[in-house]
């Protein structure tokens, strides 16, 4: 297998099913890894997933019994993936896993390492491309490289030395970094459109108004964190 699918789920009792079919039929057009992790959920994803797991082939569960952010599940997913491309995503349904097939595909026509695929949203709301232009636009003045469209999944790259995972932060901020990271860098960045689910089931984290504004005041303080998070990842492993 070449490549790990790490999928989060937090509280998604009620996503799981769908998912997991989403999954088996993935499987039947590629062999991959699939590593779901339970991001210390308090409703019955623990249970769901014992029920539904006999669908999929290469699956490997880690539970987190306290949930710190998506971030820190991510790190522990990219810690436990056997494969050298990893993929990454939300458990939630508002992306069909076909996604990351296709990002895949396009990792594989790239024939050097130095690339980082990620997703462009389309047929969001006015207001939610409103602020993610915004939020955008900041970013691409404080990290002065074009970061657009930063939360959108999957991301796909090939899995980073273990250098990078003291530096991963914990929370949604790891968007950001891996983006402005792979940046740095200078790697080739492809972008492809997805379509955008609806969410059926569950409430996200910027859903209404007063959501967007306090996501954005966090999400201003994160880039400010995850600029020196990338200072100090340079600093110790170019510059010493």
């Amino acid at each position: 297998m070449n490549l790990s699918i790490i999928i989060p789920c937090y509280n998604e009792s009620k996503n799981i099913p769908i998912l997991f079919d989403q999954i088996y039929e993935c499987q039947k057009k590629l062999n991959f890894e699939v590593i779901i992790i339970n991001n210390g959920s308090n409703d019955d994803t623990d249970i769901i997933i014992k029920k539904n797991i006999q669908k999929i082939k290469n699956i490997k569960i880690l539970s987190i019994e306290k949930n710190i952010g998506f971030g820190n599940a991510i790190r522990e997913g990219i810690i436990s993936a056997e494969s050298k491309i990893i993929c990454y995503t939300h458990g939630d349904l508002q992306i069909d896993l076909d996604n990351c097939l296709i990002g895949y595909e396009i990792l594989k026509e790239h024939k050097e390492k130095n690339i980082f695929i990620k997703s462009k949203r389309l047929n969001r709301n006015f207001s939610d491309k409103i602020f993610t232009l915004m939020m955008g636009l900041f970013n691409t003045f404080v990290f002065k490289k074009k970061l657009l469209d930063i939360h959108a999944q999957p991301n796909i790259f090939y899995k980073p030395d273990s250098k990078i995972f003291k530096f991963l932060p914990n929370d949604m901020s790891i968007d950001l970094f891996f983006y402005v990271f792979f940046a740095k860098k200078n790697f080739t960045i492809k972008r492809f459109n997805i379509i955008l689910n609806n969410r059926v089931f569950g409430e996200g984290a910027n859903d209404n108004l007063s959501k967007k504004i306090r996501y954005s005041f966090r999400s201003i303080l994160n880039s400010f964190k995850v600029r020196e998070l990338i200072k100090k990842y340079f600093y110790e492993n170019y510059q010493k």
